[in-house]
């Protein structure tokens, strides 16, 4: 029984503040999720670890909480206690005080540990959130390095390049996604998917296009200086999916936005035009309306 309380304790301090940290994470955006061996993974949950240990252990010692729990002395008797049988059933009465200290101690370092990881945990999500204003106020270039380091491998890679992670203030993204029947896509990104592992399932498009690349072949044998951009037709919907297994190839592209996107669609096109025509015929029948009275 013992061995096994010993096993959750150490799997509290060991395991337990990464979990916490990866699934407050997991709140904010997509982590990025890394395959690695088991010692791999013990070895990094050590690491991780460590630090708030410590700090946890400094902040306990600092208050006098540590000591107001329990001493040295108790973690010797524990300590003797399990290893030794003899001196456990010699000092029977004085162990099972000890271990009510022991316990009380480690109860004063895990509140602290945790409360440690969450507040962490807390911050990187908040880093993240505001990733790209946090850069742009950084004035040096280790600072932009630090948060990078911090914040960027902690995310999964799909986020960061169709999210507004990397974006300047007042910028968008839009994209020219190629698939495998060699159709060519354009719009701006909107939404992704992702999966558990942090992999791209699929993208959402507003505003999509479709090139017409076949009569853009044919017209530019006839005549090189053909206009690319009037072979681009709007498609239907103001939101397009395209599955990621279908993608090819994925052409980023970062646009200032202006105050006025003067770039018109097909459909608002014939709309403009139908309304000119209508308002010349409407002058014209004016017009004629006026010679007939004069």
């Amino acid at each position: 029984m013992l061995a096994i309380g010993f096993t959750l304790l150490l799997g509290a301090y060991l395991f337990g503040p990464g979990l916490i940290a990866r699934l407050i994470l997991g709140f904010a955006v997509p982590r990025k999720t890394l395959v690695q061996s088991r010692s791999e993974e013990v070895t990094r949950s050590i690491v991780q670890a460590v630090v708030p240990f410590g700090i946890a252990l400094v902040w306990a010692r600092a208050t006098g909480a540590l000591q107001q729990s329990g001493h040295l002395t108790d973690l010797q008797t524990v300590f003797s206690g399990i290893y030794s049988t003899s001196f456990f059933d010699a000092h029977r009465q004085d162990f099972f005080s000890s271990l009510h200290a022991f316990c009380q101690m480690n109860l004063c370092l895990l509140l602290r540990l945790y409360l440690l990881v969450v507040l962490f945990a807390l911050t990187l999500n908040l880093a993240i959130r505001n990733y790209s204003q946090l850069r742009a106020r950084l004035p040096l270039g280790w600072q932009k390095a630090l948060l990078a380091t911090l914040v960027l491998p902690r995310v999964s890679e799909w986020h960061v390049l169709l999210s507004e992670m990397l974006l300047p203030a007042g910028d968008f993204l839009d994209a020219d996604v190629l698939t495998k029947s060699s159709v060519l896509y354009q719009g701006r990104i909107q939404d992704k998917m992702l999966g558990a592992d942090g992999s791209l399932q699929s993208i959402t498009l507003a505003k999509p296009r479709r090139f017409l690349r076949d009569e853009f072949e044919k017209a530019k044998e006839a005549d090189p200086n053909v206009d690319r951009e009037a072979y681009w037709r709007s498609i239907a919907g103001n939101l397009f999916v395209l599955m990621a297994s279908d993608v090819i190839n994925l052409n980023l592209k970062y646009i200032h936005r202006n105050p006025i996107d003067f770039r018109s669609s097909q459909e608002e096109r014939i709309v403009l035009r139908r309304l000119l025509e209508r308002l010349s015929n409407d002058e014209t029948d004016r017009d004629q309306t006026d010679r007939q009275a004069d």
